[in-house]
This record gives structure tokens, sequence and C-alpha cells, in this order.
């Protein structure tokens, strides 16, 4: 390998590491404003709060949903400052997407050209999905890192003719299970035995070799995630083995009673083409184009699983048995999927260089089309944002306004700043290297200057503005408070209070969080005397969808 080589490799290395701080570490502090953040968010706070590492009492006082790898994470990230904050709720996803960003390029570097490892990594920093992912605080990004980092690493055992105990792989596989579940486990132990099974022999002798593989690193594995399991049952008896049961069995086969996020298959497929956005549509304006590459990819998938490599072949199949695995279970959601996205940008990188040999041209007149779309939309972006021309419109520009800080504005000019640095680099000269780097600047600016701050401001989630909200009301002398039609997840968190639904009326003096839409019901069903004190309506709410705080007398 020549020095030029290997200073190219440093220097990629270096530019996906910076692009992925940049991406993230600017924009952690932004408020809660969805449902899922906060709640994972106060299963680490009830941990420091009461020092139960093993099953704090989450919201309600119930068992958290999910094992708490990604919990102690957020935890330990608080510890220095002595609380949870948005922050440090974030951070771990942020530092696991920084992470395995990085080991993706560097095992694809080993095995595929710069330029595929290169485009595989930008495909997948700038799916809409995966990014969305690593700045929030939730347990996907470490899932699925977790998860996608054992496949490559017992990949690249079975390239050292699985010599040794594979370390790293079970390591990773006990953190998919201690963040999700036995799915954790089954899911990358069952992928690898099946690639096993279809690039080996045909026989029984080997079957039963591959399965061998597996338990033997399974086991261990088991050993290590069983102990949080035993020390969870032992500290809350059979209301933890309900909810492991419910979490797990009853979602795996679709057999729970309220049976959320239930939709069909086809809910599944459209969410992961939204998902890949915006590389569904170059993939697909690839198509329109008429590239003979393209076509032939989707009418002759079995030659193309002859002619790839083994590495691809790898990647194919762990993208299809994760997605067909997720197809089996009623609650399907997005972010199941994100396992697969590493593999799917593996194959498409591998697509987008065979259509740059077939039409170099389109390719680069795509890139080109592209960036003057990405310019105007910019443009027409600023001048709505400076000249407002409707109230919807003046909504808009004061949350892009609100949410400027000095960090986010070096944020923004250092993610555009990098890609120029870097530009040089033999790799990024490439045409679908520069329309790579042009989707991660426009989806993260975007995202992070237009979006979010515009869904902060009208989400219709009532509990999304908590943090103004909550320092409106008089809390300091009350030891629980409640929540009555849906869970104020946020709320407890601003307010570092225990929440509890209310099912009967409380004690006097109660004070009691709900939407406006359900006060009627609540004081049909609870108190006909409840006193509202406080009340807040955000953006675009309408009256129904402004929270209220009502105290009982």
């Amino acid at each position: 390998m020549s020095a030029n080589s290997e200073s190219t490799k440093i220097s990629l290395v270096v530019f996906i590491t910076l692009l992925g701080l940049i991406l993230t570490l600017p924009w952690l502090d932004r408020p809660f404003y969805s449902r899922g953040e906060p709640r994972e968010a106060l299963v680490a706070q009830s941990m420091l709060a009461t020092g139960n590492w093993i099953s704090p009492p989450a919201y309600n006082g119930a068992v958290p949903s999910k094992p708490p790898f990604s919990h102690w994470l957020i935890g330990v990230s608080s510890l220095p400052g002595g609380e949870v904050t948005e922050v440090t709720s974030r951070l771990p996803s942020a530092l696991a997407f920084v992470i395995f960003n990085v080991y993706f390029l560097s095992f694809l570097l080993k095995r595929v050209s710069t330029q595929n490892a290169l485009f595989a990594v930008l495909i997948l920093v700038s799916s809409a999905e995966w990014f969305r992912a690593a700045v929030s605080c939730r347990v996907d990004t470490i899932l699925s890192a977790s998860l996608a980092g054992a496949l490559l690493s017992l990949y690249s055992w079975r390239e050292r003719g699985r010599r040794g105990f594979p370390l790293l792989s079970a390591s990773l596989i006990a953190c998919a299970g201690l963040t999700k579940g036995p799915i954790g486990i089954a899911l990358p132990l069952g992928i690898f035995s099946l690639f096993e099974l279809v690039e080996g022999e045909r026989s029984v002798r080997n079957l039963a070799r591959v399965i061998a593989r597996a338990l033997i690193i399974a086991a261990p594995v088991i050993v290590v995630v069983s102990l949080w399991y035993i020390a969870g049952y032992a500290q809350r008896g059979d209301v933890f083995l309900d909810k492991i049961w419910y979490e797990n069995v009853a979602r795996l086969t679709s057999s729970m009673e309220d049976e959320p996020h239930k939709h069909s298959v086809f809910y599944l497929i459209g969410m992961l083409f939204l998902g890949l956005l915006p590389w569904a549509l170059v993939w697909g304006a690839a198509s329109v184009g008429g590239l003979s590459q393209a076509r032939a990819s989707i009418k002759a998938l079995p030659s193309w699983w002859r002619e790839s490599s083994e590495l691809h072949r790898f990647a194919a199949l762990s993208a299809g048995m994760i997605f067909l695995f997720f197809c089996v279970p009623s609650s399907k959601r997005s972010v199941y999927l994100l396992p697969a996205y590493p593999f799917i940008a593996l194959v498409a990188a591998e697509l987008l260089e065979k259509w740059r040999s077939a039409s170099g041209r389109f390719l680069t007149t795509l890139s080109s089309v592209l960036t003057g779309v990405s310019l105007t939309l910019v443009a027409a972006t600023v001048c709505v944002l400076i000249y407002p021309a409707t109230p919807k419109l003046e909504l808009f520009s004061r949350a892009f306004w609100g949410s400027l800080s000095p960090l986010r504005l070096f944020g923004g000019l250092a993610l555009v700043g990098s890609i120029f640095r870097f530009r040089k680099l033999s790799a990024l000269r490439d045409p679908v290297a520069r329309l790579a780097c042009s989707m991660v600047a426009a989806i993260a600016l975007l995202s992070f200057f237009v979006i979010e701050p515009v869904l902060y401001q009208i989400s219709p989630k009532g509990w999304l503005a908590s943090k103004a909200f909550t320092s409106s009301v008089d809390i300091s002398s009350r030891e629980r408070l409640y929540s009555f039609g849906s869970e104020a997840y946020a709320s407890s968190f601003y307010l570092k209070k225990p929440f509890y639904v209310v099912t009967s009326r409380p004690e006097s003096g109660a004070l009691v969080f709900l939407e406006r839409r359900n006060l009627e019901r609540f004081r049909s069903e609870i108190a006909p005397d409840a006193v509202e004190v406080a009340r807040f309506n955000s953006g675009l709410e309408g009256e129904k969808k402004g929270l209220l705080v009502v105290k009982l007398p």
C-alpha cells in the first residue's frame, strides 16, 4: 500500500469523525418536544435520584419497558454534572453514531475501494432516519450500532478463519441484548448463521458446526445478560416478568392487548423509503434515467447475487433478514429497521459505482440539478424567514430565529467548512462523492435550522412546551403529580417529580396535568369540581390541544 493511499484513508477517517461530531454535538441541547425522548430520559433520571440502576421506577412507578444499557450510558454521562439533561440524554446516541460511522468506514476501507467505502458511509450518514436517530434520546441508535457492529465483527471473524473466540462480537451482542432484549442476541447470531449456511457446504455436518458456533458465542452473552434479568426479578418480582413477557413475547407474537404501532408490511416499505431520503430519490431518478445497471439489479437479482462479492452478499442478506424479521409482528415502527441501514448503504454504494461507470455524465448532471434545487430551496427559505408573508410563516420565522445560538451557528459553519476543507481529497472529487457531501450538508442544515425549530413550535403533542409551561406551576410542596388522558413525560422530566396516572380521585390539593380536550371527561369521571390553575397553548395548537393544570379542592 502506498504512503499516499494510506494518508488518504487516514484523512477520510478524520473527515468522517469530524463530520459526525459536527452533525450531532452542537444540537444536543434542543428541548424535548416528542413523547419518546423524555420517557427514556426519565428512567435515567430515576436511576440517579433513587440509586437503583437495575429497575428504577419509571413513569407511574412502572417497570421500564426496555433493558437498561442505554439508560446506564445516559446515567454515566450525567454523573459529572449531577443531573440528567437534554445533552447528557442524547450524548450516548451521538457518540454511538460517530463511533459506528468511523468503524464502518475503517471496516470497508480494508475490503472495498476507497471510493466505495466513502460512498457507503456518506449515504448512511445522510439517510434521514439514521441521521435523525443520532440526535435523539432513544435506544435505537445504540441498538443499531451494537447489532450492525456485531454483524460486521462476526464477518471479520469469519475472514480470519474463525480463530479464537470473537470477543468484540460477543460484547456487542451483549450490548444489543441489554438494550432491546433477546432480539438483540437472536437476530445477529441468526443472520450470521444463515449466511454461513448459504455460503458453506450443504450438509448436516456443516449445519451442526454452524449451530455449535452460534451456541458457543451465545452462551457467555446469555450468562451476562441474564444477570440483569435475575436481579430485576429479585427486585420487582412478577410485575417484572409481566413486563418482559409483554415487551418481548407478546410484541413478537402480536398478542399485545393494546397492539401499539399496529401497521401492515406496506407501512414498513413506505417508512424505509422515507428513511432513506434523499437517496431514495436519487436511486429512483437513476432508474428512470434508463441506466442498464439499475434495470439489471432489479430484473436479475439471482445473477447479481452470483456476481457480487461475498461482502455484498452478506450485506444484502443482513438487510433483507432484518426487514423480514420486523415484518412478522403487528407492531411496526420505522426505527426498527435502523440496523439494516448500514448494509443497505453498502449495497447502494456498489450500485452507485456501477451506475457511474455506465453513465457518469448522468450522475454528474443529477448532482448539478440537485445542488441547484437545494440552493434554490435554501434561498427561498431564507426569504421566508426574513420576510414572512402570513401569520403561519411568521410563526416559522420566530421559531427559526429563536433556535439560533452561537454554538449552532458555529456547527453549521463548521459543517460547510469541513466539507470544503477536505474537498481536494481524490476520493471527494468524484461526482457521486460531491453529491453525497451536498446531501449531508443539506439534510443537516435543513433539519437543525428549519425542521427542528418548527416542529418544536408546532408539534401537536401537548407536552412539548413543558419546559416553559411548568415554570409557571408551583409544585414545590408536592411529593407527586398526576396526569390524565396521556402521560406527561416531559413535564415529569423537567419538574423532576414523579407523575402518576389518575384512575380515581386523588387527594385534596392534587395537581393534575391534562390536555384541554380531556377536561370534560376528567370532570365527569374524576372530579367535577376541579379548578383550572394554569394553561398553555403552543404554536399552531388549537384550544382542544392546549395543556392544562387543574387543582382538586
